[in-house]
């Protein structure tokens, strides 16, 4: 197959490309309007997606990872501190929470959702545990219900890592709402991305929110800074992409569930574990399992279309983060089988077809 035939994983650009007066008007705006960062773009988008999620409050920072780091710095976590997190993630997760000088505390996950396990968070508290990150990974619900009770039993606080979750939801709540805060990224492939790093953080907690808007701007509030903060803004173009793309983002995530059903439907019989079908899930991802991943994804590729891994490896398969896991047999099981396919509408709705027909091409050599 030629290589201008090669059906992508994903394509931020085709997504771009369907609103391109839209996205030109975006950045006219912000380039005629002589300010460019913390300026109307990001104020009109934080009340836009605060509205969205359901909170009180957003604070649009530089990205997730900085989102994570310094929500725990406004929550009073400091060094000597725990935070329990989950065994398969991007390492992101686990660096926000050395970057704020905590001390990770890594626990396995579920098999059915790869979210992490409650019975794992309750096993790793101790005395010095302060809050938990669960990881809505590939746009599924964490077991907020359970984590909510066992954070209320131990005064911890909970920080919804939401970076693959825009829009998913728990027992009808927005996820980024059940928290203490949550946690996003607009990086270009998320549900709702922009053209470069973003993210932003959801509560509704008020000094929270405002302890936030100072640490993200070096610590200044009324021109003093009282605690060192870190530069980490949202700047005006990635806001004004933003405000011009959510209020497609519910259209857009239930194409993605139409696709998950059709995924199902077409390849439940195959010798492959697929995710289960839920209305509340936002599928970042579409996150198939396959014992013999490599050579399914080369023929694949060879076939001309291309997938994704996440992720393939559990935390404790990084050097760095060694020392703060627990065992994490089902994190490690999955890293060695996950396959990610094309779920981006965009592509399906041109190549659907044909990706199931080189799926089943792939499974019978």
């Amino acid at each position: 197959m030629d290589a201008n035939d090669t059906i992508p994983f994903s394509s931020p650009w085709l997504r771009f490309n369907h609103f391109g007066d839209k996205l030109n008007a975006a950045f006219q705006r912000v380039a005629s309007s002589n300010s460019y960062i913390l300026g109307n773009e990001v104020e009109q988008f934080e009340n836009n997606f605060s509205q969205y999620i359901g909170t009180k409050h957003c604070v649009g920072v530089n990205s997730a990872t900085d989102g994570l780091a310094l929500s725990l710095m406004a929550l009073g976590i400091k060094p000597g501190d725990e935070v329990i997190t989950a065994g398969l993630t991007a390492p992101a997760t686990v660096t926000a929470i050395l970057q704020a000088g905590a001390t990770p505390m890594v626990v396995d996950v579920l098999d059915t959702t790869l979210c992490i396990n409650p019975a794992e968070i309750r096993k790793a508290i101790t005395k010095n545990t302060k809050a938990i990150i669960p990881v809505h990974l590939h746009g599924f619900a964490c077991e907020m219900d359970e984590i909510m009770a066992i954070a209320a039993e131990y005064n911890l606080f909970v920080i919804e890592d939401c970076s693959q979750a825009h829009g998913a939801s728990f027992n009808k709540k927005k996820l980024g709402s059940i928290g203490d805060c949550g946690v996003f990224s607009f990086y270009p492939t998320k549900n709702l991305g922009c053209m470069g790093d973003g993210g932003a953080i959801t509560t509704n907690n008020e000094s929270m929110a405002s302890k936030l808007k100072a640490l993200r701007n070096y610590g200044l509030q009324d021109n003093i800074v009282a605690e060192a903060g870190i530069n980490s803004r949202l700047d005006e173009v990635q806001a004004a992409i933003l405000n011009m793309l959510l209020p497609a983002l519910d259209d857009y995530n239930e194409s993605r569930r139409k696709y998950a059903k059709q995924y199902y439907s077409a390849l439940k019989d195959l010798p492959l574990k697929l995710p289960h079908i839920d209305s509340n899930a936002v599928y970042h991802q579409f996150p198939v399992r396959i014992e013999n991943r490599d050579k399914f994804r080369n023929v694949l590729k060879k076939e001309g279309v291309l997938t994704g891994i996440h992720y393939n490896k559990a935390i404790n398969q990084h050097e760095a983060f060694k020392p703060y896991c627990r065992p994490l047999p089902v994190a490690m099981k999955a890293a060695e089988e996950l396959v990610s396919l094309p779920i981006q509408p965009e592509i399906l709705d041109r190549n659907f077809e044909m990706i199931v027909d080189k799926i089943k091409l792939a499974l019978n050599q």
